[in-house]
């Protein structure tokens, strides 16, 4: 084939593969991001309260959660906004991480040890990232 019929050719082959990756990249992403309403009834968060006093840990709805911050929110503001904790009715409370090891089952912030995994339990020690990130590395 002459080189005038193969630079057309050559042409729709790079398209037709720059569509193709971007379909992919799109429906990989997941076409967007979701909504609070998205989030299932059943799905929940762990929180802790703050408040020296209290320190209660419980579980509550993910929708709940993300509903309660968002009436809460100031745009002015930096950082997430505490929450009114359920026992000691103190604007205390923050999303929280429960240890993966079955054996301490601590709850905490997320992010309590510095300069670490966010999910790093300050107890015990264990973070599952590390271990899943191991495990990719080892080919698991």
């Amino acid at each position: 084939m002459d080189d005038s019929k193969k630079k057309p050719i050559m042409i729709a082959v790079i398209l037709v593969c720059l569509g193709v990756a971007g379909a992919v990249t799109f429906l990989r992403s997941g076409g967007g991001g979701g909504t609070i309403d998205d989030i299932s009834e059943d799905k929940t968060t762990w929180v802790i309260c703050m408040n020296p006093k209290c320190k209660a840990t419980y579980e509550m709805g993910e929708k709940a959660y993300y509903k309660a911050v968002q009436e809460r929110m100031d745009p002015r503001a930096l950082s997430t906004p505490a929450l009114i904790c359920e026992k000691c009715g103190e604007p205390s409370v923050y999303k929280a991480v429960k240890c993966a090891n079955p054996e301490c089952g601590n709850v905490f912030r997320a992010g309590s040890v510095p300069n670490d995994f966010a999910d790093r339990c300050p107890k015990c020690g264990k973070s599952e990232t590390e271990e899943t990130r191991k495990r990719r590395q080892q080919g698991g």
